[in-house]
């Protein structure tokens, strides 16, 4: 390995860098600090690890470090130190710029050795840490949490044994302070809204209690709810619901004593979540059939994207909105708020009316933002915990799934995956059709990567869908085309590597021009996907599209178009419009999140990969309607379910 330059400033982080601990990110952040702060006069070298340390653990998603834990919890990673990780890599990201000024973690890093993880870690220089904290604490490069920060603010905070880079603390601060006022503020229902709760979700009349009533009347009662709970639990249907109760109460125009209209906004992290979001309101507004007036209003509400509601300035670091120049919205829906990291969080919250309610929806067991925090966990609880004692009554979990039946294979898979039982799991699995023939009713198939026939008939399936893909595309049959679109989709958990989603795409391709079936880029069948919002052309970051040639008109064949699902039927756009698109034969499973498709094809790499977590396989198990295939090794199962992600965070404790 070639040896890289440190600054003799920071020549001691030497051991932690080449053993992958640190990055050159952390260096010369650190760096920075020194020469800023403490000019001429080098702290001591646990200071400057344990700053390196914060710098790092946002990277990681980390909002701060326990430095009596790090020791043993911290696992190396080996990464590209450039300013930052390429676009295409940091999955999950929207186009409109991260709220972070750091470079976040490439989710498809290399593993590194497993013998660095274990003894080369344990064995580097760690400090004492019983008088690590002190010592950081009496540097000038920190302070404590209630000490005035003076005129040249420390880039550290201390809290105990933990330590936080200063923006994160105030961020951290601000949101539970936040939530925490909005969280006691109530208001009695009216008996208008109650009248049309009563409409719309008509109370229940079995043993237990209607938890989307519940929810709904939690919203009308209170500034903020917190709706969470996993796919096909009816969060949309209850979010649909309270908006037709607010708006249809009777109390003046649309909700409001002086008579103006109830303004609400929608939102969600990504372009793709929220086209997702305004779809499913609508088709869930329909469904409800409120009066023709409500249903115009709740019709014409436009989702958007986090950073696009909050007025993102270029580069997304900086927004036009907050408290000085607030949302207008009576009510603020955010949905996949487990996207939503704590810098996002703090922003949005900070320009929202302190009168307006806030809905936060979301599945806490799914993915995490790319960012720092793990906000929507930290409120509903994590993993299998209770919400913090401050918001304990604005948190209300759906637990009843609609979306799978009793006996549902996936469903069950699923459920076993979020409990974090790796033997029911496998259970599940092995009683589970061991060829990848899929029947056709729902299923669930495993198919190990050492047997090559079986993981050669998931190909030769996954093959066979394209072609089919193909034919339609080709004799302009746009609408069964984007509905085999959705049919059956490859989920990798990396891009790179063998099984990853490159590998996927690039088999697929070739097979493809073998045949004389796709021969340039924009061949009749090629799926793609938008890699950039693209606000003129209505398509977003992450929707799927696919090249289709309509039928001949007249003499002349028509140019071939771009389709993509609209809400009155295919939208069609000219290539020469998208620049931003990639082909989509295979997708990460970073990328799939907040999308479904009827089978899914589910693969990982062995372990020891730091992208084996719980989250990781659970969100691609509930994108599939209708069957799941994974093709991994017992191994990758077992690392992948006993893996949780769990992220530092000092939110629920501000909350309790």
């Amino acid at each position: 390995m070639t040896r890289r330059f440190l600054p003799a400033s920071v020549e001691c982080l030497r051991p932690f860098v080449d053993a992958g601990v640190l990055g050159m990110t952390e260096v010369h952040v650190v760096a920075t600090f020194v020469e800023v702060l403490d000019p001429g006069l080098a702290p001591p070298d646990d200071v400057v690890l344990a700053a390196a340390l914060a710098v790092r653990g946002p990277l990681h998603g980390h909002v701060r470090i326990d430095l009596t834990e790090v020791a043993g919890s911290v696992v190396p990673d080996e990464r590209d130190d450039g300013p930052s990780a390429p676009a295409a890599d940091l999955e999950g990201r929207d186009d409109e710029g991260p709220d972070l000024d750091l470079p976040a973690l490439d989710v498809d890093a290399a593993p590194v050795d497993p013998d660095v993880t274990s003894d080369g870690v344990t064995a580097l220089p760690w400090p004492e840490p019983e008088r690590w904290a002190r010592r950081v604490l009496d540097s000038a490069l920190a302070r404590a949490e209630d000490d005035d920060p003076g005129d040249l603010v420390p880039p550290l905070v201390v809290d105990g044994s933990q330590v936080y880079l200063d923006r994160y603390w105030r961020d951290e601060r601000a949101v539970a302070d936040d939530l925490r006022r909005r969280a006691g503020r109530r208001t009695d229902a009216e008996p208008g809204r109650l009248a049309a709760l009563d409409r719309f979700l008509p109370p229940s009349t079995g043993p237990t209690p209607d938890l989307q009533r519940v929810a709904a009347r939690a919203a009308l009662e209170r500034q903020l709810v917190v709706i969470a709970g996993g796919p096909g639990t009816g969060k949309t249907r209850t979010v649909s619901r309270l908006l037709a109760v607010l708006a249809s109460d009777g109390r003046g125009e649309g909700g409001r004593l002086d008579g103006r209209s109830l303004e609400i906004a929608l939102a969600a992290p990504t372009g793709k979540a929220a086209a997702r979001l305004e779809e499913a309101i609508n088709a869930a507004v329909r469904d409800a059939d409120p009066d023709p007036e409500v249903a115009a209003r709740l019709g014409a509400l436009e989702a958007q994207t986090v950073h696009r509601l909050l007025g993102a300035r270029r580069g997304g670091a900086s927004f036009t909105r907050d408290a000085s120049n607030p949302i207008a919205a009576d009510v603020v829906v955010v949905d996949e708020v487990s996207m939503v990291s704590l810098p996002l969080m703090a922003r949005l919250l900070e320009a929202v009316r302190p009168d307006a309610r806030v809905v936060l929806v979301g599945d806490p067991h799914q993915l995490a933002s790319v960012e720092a925090g793990a906000v929507l966990g930290d409120l509903v609880g994590g993993d299998g915990g209770k919400p913090p004692d401050a918001i304990a009554d604005n948190v209300v979990t759906l637990e009843q799934v609609f979306r799978f039946g009793a006996e549902s294979p996936v469903g069950a898979l699923a459920a076993a995956i979020r409990s974090g039982d790796a033997d029911a799991v496998l259970d599940h699995l092995v009683r589970s059709p061991t060829s990848s023939e899929a029947p056709e009713e729902e299923f669930v198939c495993w198919v190990r990567p050492d047997d090559p026939a079986a993981v050669d008939g998931v190909r030769s399936q996954v093959l066979g869908h394209a072609v089919d893909l193909v034919d339609l595309a080709r004799e302009g049959r746009t609408t069964s085309a984007l509905r085999s679109l959705g049919a059956v989709k490859v989920l990798s958990a990396t891009r790179r590597g063998e099984l990853g989603a490159d590998d996927w795409n690039r088999r697929v391709e070739q097979e493809l021009r073998t045949t004389g079936r796709m021969r340039e880029r924009w061949s009749a069948g090629r799926p793609v996907m938008v890699t950039a919002n693209d606000y003129l052309n209505g398509v977003f970051n992450g929707d799927l599209g696919v090249v289709v040639r309509p039928a001949d008109v007249g003499d002349r064949a028509p140019r071939v178009q771009v389709a993509f699902d609209g809400v009155d039927g295919p939208r069609l756009l000219d290539p020469s419009r998208l620049d931003r698109v990639e082909t989509q034969w295979a997708m990460t499973i970073h990328k799939s999140q907040g999308s479904e498709f009827d089978d899914v094809v589910v693969a990982m790499p062995p372990p020891p990969s730091p992208i084996l977590t719980r989250e990781l396989l659970y969100t691609a198990v509930t994108r599939a309607r209708r069957g799941v295939t994974i093709v991994a090794s017992e191994a990758s199962i077992r690392a992948a379910v006993g893996r949780p992600v769990t992220r530092s965070s000092g939110l629920a404790d501000r909350l309790a």
